[in-house]
């Protein structure tokens, strides 16, 4: 909870210091933020890996925490030293009239930023499975229900740690400053990390395992050295290796070629229960080595989900725009005498996203249930393409108030527009229920339909999904920068908000969203019925290879 608290106090309002202090410029800030953030995201998966593989769920979140305590450390440092910073910008000159800053000065962001994300790569596909692992020792009867109530709380930790970062924290960079402002993450994270390692010997730690990823990744070796072998005119007449008293004996017609990777004979007529074939999960016809049927369903449950996974990573895109907060500070923030910080508008985003995925099961899906039949309400597919268009509608939306803002900003006197910064609420409430189809279908999406041994990687592939995301908004920004100033004119991105055009950036956004919601329902439609994949792992532990 603490670490996500820090977390978010640093993200939200981060674009805000580095024009503000470092006198960037809104393209190379928010480039520099999409960077980090892909690299935050992709951390995750040589994090799952290792912790998984090798060290373990709880030295990794350990790891992990020790190198999110430092990357803040180098941001406060970034604040505290003199000189760690550009010299100071004249009153209302804009950052590209500014000194630009150095290497010396840079050093210290791009510590902080490594840090960072090798800190995420430890805590983000961790933290959630480790906490469900302390419940592993409960009967199983009870199992089911405390994790729901476990997965539940979790949810809502975030909306409450992300509702306290964009009020508390962001006011405190806004109005005391960033010294302060960066300290707060610091003591909050110290204190985070401290207290996980101090009830070390309170946990249940699962050690890692290497046989992980072993049955996909030697499916496809077998595929690629069984390549030349010919597959029976009917599935059902081969003879395959498979677990002993195991359900899938033979392999599905989905991605049929790579069948041959346990595909013992294609005529039926070989000895299928040799001694000789029972003693490992491995099985050698002649020159070939052989994986089991449920090596190979594995292997075609990771490669079917890839087109999906693709299609998502549009709403990773929007989900990472943080030029709002920019849009907020050239508007009127006032409620009373009050100026809501830019960038506390953002929680309009989670606080949608928590309310509707807490009344989501309790509500929703029961009027939903009447009239779809489906026991979920909506198909895992369905929350997916649904969370799919409410961001692209959420894009359409930002480009309406972002045109009406810039022309009343031009038609009067001052550079704030006269327009209520709530006008932003609209667009943050649609991403949040983007984000509440959309993340949650994925979520459990992957988890369903990928094998168990993988529980833990599908977490990752969200993450994933986000890093490929802010790394097409990075190539995206700097594309629309260049092309739209050549011949002289003014970059739509510009520094300054009203003689650039930011309701075109996303505009253009938007019709990326509707080309890829088609994409997307080509890519579900292909996919075919969930939750169609048979049982890969039985439970028990007797299991030895056979062919059969």
């Amino acid at each position: 909870m603490l670490e996500r608290v820090a977390g978010f106090g640093l993200n939200t309002n981060m674009i805000m210091y580095l024009t503000k202090q470092y006198h960037l410029s809104n393209v190379t800030a928010g480039a520099t933020l999409f960077v980090w953030a892909a690299a935050a995201n992709f951390a995750p998966i040589p994090g799952a890996l290792i912790a998984d593989m090798y060290i373990g769920r709880f030295a990794a979140i350990s790891l992990g925490s020790i190198a999110c305590l430092t990357g803040i450390v180098f941001l406060w440092l970034s604040a505290m030293i003199p000189g760690a910073q550009p010299p100071p910008c004249g009153v209302g000159l804009a950052p590209a009239q500014c000194t630009p800053p150095g290497p010396r000065h840079l050093a210290w962001l791009i510590a902080g930023f490594t840090f960072l994300s090798i800190g995420a790569g430890g805590i983000r596909p961790c933290s959630m499975a480790f906490g469900a692992d302390q419940f592993s020792r409960h009967p199983k009867e009870q199992r089911s229900r405390i994790l729901q109530a476990y997965f539940n709380a979790y949810y809502a930790s975030i909306g409450v740690a992300f509702t306290v970062a964009v009020t508390v924290i962001v006011y405190v960079q806004d109005n005391v400053g960033w010294k302060a402002g960066f300290a707060v993450p610091m003591g909050l994270m110290t204190l985070s990390a401290v207290s996980f390692l101090l009830g070390s010997r309170l946990y249940i730690k699962e050690k890692g395992s290497k046989q992980m990823f072993s049955g996909i990744g030697g499916a496809i070796l077998a595929a690629v050295k069984n390549y030349r072998a010919r597959l029976p005119v009917k599935t059902e007449d081969g003879v395959y290796h498979h677990l002993k008293d195991c359900k899938l004996t033979v392999p599905t017609d989905k991605l049929r070629f790579l069948n041959k990777a346990c595909m013992i004979s294609s005529t039926g007529n070989e000895d299928s229960h040799g001694d000789d074939v029972a003693t490992s999960e491995w099985h050698i016809n002649g020159d070939r080595r052989l994986c089991t049927v449920d090596q190979v369903e594995q292997l075609k449950s990771a490669i079917r989900i890839l087109p999906i996974w693709s299609s998502t990573v549009f709403l990773a895109q929007a989900i990472s725009q943080n030029y709002a907060v920019l849009q907020a500070n050239e508007m009127d923030r006032r409620v009373g005498a009050f100026r809501v910080p830019g960038c506390s508008l953002t929680m309009f985003n989670m606080v949608t996203m928590s309310l509707w995925s807490g009344s989501y099961d309790r509500w929703i899906a029961p009027a939903l249930r009447r009239v779809t039949g489906n026991p979920r309400g909506l198909t895992m597919k369905q929350r997916i393409g649904v969370g799919l268009l409410l961001a692209t509608m959420a894009m359409a939306v930002s480009a309406a108030v972002e045109g009406a803002r810039r022309r009343l900003a031009l038609a009067g006197t001052g550079t704030a527009a006269p327009m209520s910064a709530f006008w932003l609420v609209p667009q943050f409430a649609l991403m949040g229920l983007a984000e509440a189809f959309g993340v949650i279908g994925e979520l459990e999406f992957f988890y369903t339909e990928l094998p168990k041994s993988m529980a833990s990687f599908s977490m990752a592939l969200l993450y994933m999904a986000l890093g490929v995301g802010n790394l097409v908004n990075s190539f995206i920004v700097k594309v629309v920068d260049e092309a739209s100033r050549r011949g002289g004119r003014t970059s739509w991105l510009s520094s300054d908000l009203n003689a650039g055009h930011y309701d075109y950036y996303y505009w253009l956004l938007a019709c990326l969203g509707a080309v890829n919601f088609v994409y997307f329902l080509w890519c579900a439609w292909a996919y075919g019925e969930e939750e169609e994949n048979v049982q890969w792992e039985e439970d028990g532990e007797a299991e030895r290879p056979v062919v059969a």
